[in-house]
């Protein structure tokens, strides 16, 4: 029997999936039109493998037209548009909270913080800035708790993985006001993923993943690569492990074709995303009706 590439693996099986719409949480072809779901990990959540991107619309009813199409996955953020995009989801999800998973992301700023998370005072200073966070958080999205909490762009260990960081999460987790916690992060070194390998903290990790193994941010223009392999074998690993993996930077490695033949779109470049075993969902910014028609028709 011949054996076949990862790479010929991929584009083949991907072609023949996204032709049947089964990627990209499309609907199913049954009378009942439900959409795929995936577990999250071991978080015993289960999403969409299309996850809404809320941070680039102000529109209430593009988040509710994105739903209607099956997508149960929000994802925002607390510092996004000043803290008014969590508002938005709020609005858009009254009276279906229940059938709705929100991804929300909270920022640890070192420059707000005199003590640098050194001794117990900086300690007790991280707590009570993340404590202050969450709660603007639910009172933004308008719920009691909120299913994923990320701590936004990690950067090094330090603060990543601090004590204070950790004991906050675990006792919002002990307490309900989340489901679970995670990271999301542009640290392309992947110290954080391994680090998070060896350590079995975080149940989620948010992380860049596409066809091209870098991208170039469409808003600031500032670009990035990552040892595709590596990266690929950390998440793999990861999701082995129970974690649940939500991508992003989907759409940032450019169009994709699946037959090499012709110049390809941003709709294959997410269906190569999820047609990785290890990805549980990815995440796509949406501004507009006819993007959400592309990755959900």
């Amino acid at each position: 029997m011949k054996k076949i590439s990862r790479k010929e693996f991929f584009l083949k099986t991907g072609a023949a999936l996204s032709s049947l719409g089964l990627i990209s949480g499309r609907y199913r072809e049954d009378k009942k039109q439900e959409p795929e779901l995936r577990p999250l990990g071991n978080t015993g959540i289960q999403v969409t493998p299309l996850c809404f991107g809320a941070s680039r619309t102000n529109d209430e009813r593009l988040i509710n037209y994105a739903i209607d199409k099956g997508i149960n996955f929000l994802d925002t953020g607390r510092s996004y548009a000043n803290g008014n995009n969590e508002r938005l989801v709020g609005k858009a999800i009254r009276g279906r909270r229940e059938r709705i998973v929100i991804q929300s992301k909270m920022h640890l700023y070192p420059d707000e913080l005199d003590y640098k998370g050194k001794g117990r005072r900086g300690f007790n200073e991280i707590k009570k800035v993340l404590e202050d966070r969450i709660a603007e958080s639910l009172q933004a999205l308008k719920t009691d708790y909120i299913d994923i909490m990320l701590f936004h762009s990690a950067k090094d260990e330090f603060y990543t993985f601090h004590e204070a960081v950790l004991e906050f999460y675990s006792e919002q987790k002990q307490k309900g006001t989340i489901r679970a916690h995670g990271f999301s992060s542009h640290d392309f070194s992947l110290g954080l993923l391994k680090r998070n390998n060896k350590d079995h903290f975080y149940d989620v990790v948010m992380h860049a993943f596409n066809h091209r193994g870098g991208f170039t941010h469409s808003l600031s223009d500032w670009s990035a690569e990552w040892d595709q392999d590596v990266l690929i074998r950390e998440l793999d690993k990861a999701a082995g492990m129970g974690k649940g993996i939500v991508a992003m930077k989907t759409c940032s490695g450019g169009p994709y074709s699946f037959n090499g033949k012709s110049n390809g779109d941003y709709r294959q470049a997410v269906d190569w995303v999820i047609n990785h075993p290890f990805i549980h969902s990815a995440a796509v910014a949406m501004s507009n009706y006819n993007e959400v028609n592309a990755y959900t028709g």
